[in-house]
């Protein structure tokens, strides 16, 4: 059996999903900050390696493609993946060109990876202090960006192998892999095309996106259940009395 190990991907998600639970106080930039000063906390508590971006610099060895300075919430190392990530400390809607300008700047980064494709995943997280817009929830899904946000469980956590669900409650196989369809690699985003250079696969239909969210509705509120009358969730992911 795998080691679990407390900086995988998954936790990260779970300790980030947990921050979005607590009250920020502040109005604005001060909000703002105060929101990214808790993520740094936090990430800094439970040992990742992660680091806030300033514009110019290299993300994991690299410069984005266009040579543009782009600045970066956080980048970090986790166990098992490379995550580029975003923090906004809204309470209500999320304002489009903040999600079109993650995308963009990450798409930027990956091609600067050029032909020495990473070892681990590259993942993208789009954190919210609130709740994201239904919008907002399909356009991320679309493009394999992980979102994190108060109402609903992340779905690396969801469709995390550690999880120990009770007989019966488990997600069946084809929800792990909707779910884990919410939060793709790069790499998968864009596979790597002959002789060089990437493909840019074709979306699926709005109806197959809806499912997949259907689902992690579904599967989150399964969680939430367990965790409102029985159990918590630990630090490695399991399901505790």
């Amino acid at each position: 059996m795998k080691r679990r190990g407390g900086r995988r991907f998954a936790n990260l998600c779970s300790d980030l999903y947990l921050l979005s639970l607590e009250e920020i106080e502040g109005r604005g930039a001060r909000r703002g900050w105060r929101w990214e000063q808790m993520i740094a906390e936090r990430l800094l508590e439970r040992g990742y390696p992660a680091r806030a971006i300033a514009g110019g610099v290299s993300i994991f060895g690299v410069t984005p493609a266009s040579g543009l300075r782009h600045q970066i919430d956080g980048e970090i190392g986790c166990t098992d993946a490379l995550v580029i990530g975003e923090w906004k400390a809204y309470r209500g809607s999320v304002p489009k060109n903040e999600v079109l300008r993650f995308k963009g700047v990450t798409d930027d980064v990956f091609d600067g990876f050029a032909g020495r494709r990473p070892r681990l995943p590259v993942l993208r997280i789009f954190g919210v202090a609130g709740d994201a817009s239904p919008n907002l929830r399909w356009y991320v899904a679309r493009h394999g960006i992980t979102l994190i946000e108060r109402t609903r469980w992340p779905a690396p956590v969801l469709a995390d192998p550690y999880i120990r669900w009770p007989v019966g409650m488990e997600p069946s196989s084809r929800e792990i892999q909707r779910l884990r369809w919410l939060s793709r690699p790069l790499q998968e985003a864009y596979p790597p095309a002959p002789g060089g250079g990437y493909v840019v696969p074709p979306l699926p239909e709005s109806d197959a996106v809806s499912a997949m969210l259907r689902t992690h509705d579904e599967v989150s509120e399964r969680l939430w259940r367990l965790t409102d009358t029985e159990a918590t969730v630990d630090d490695d992911l399991g399901l505790c009395a």
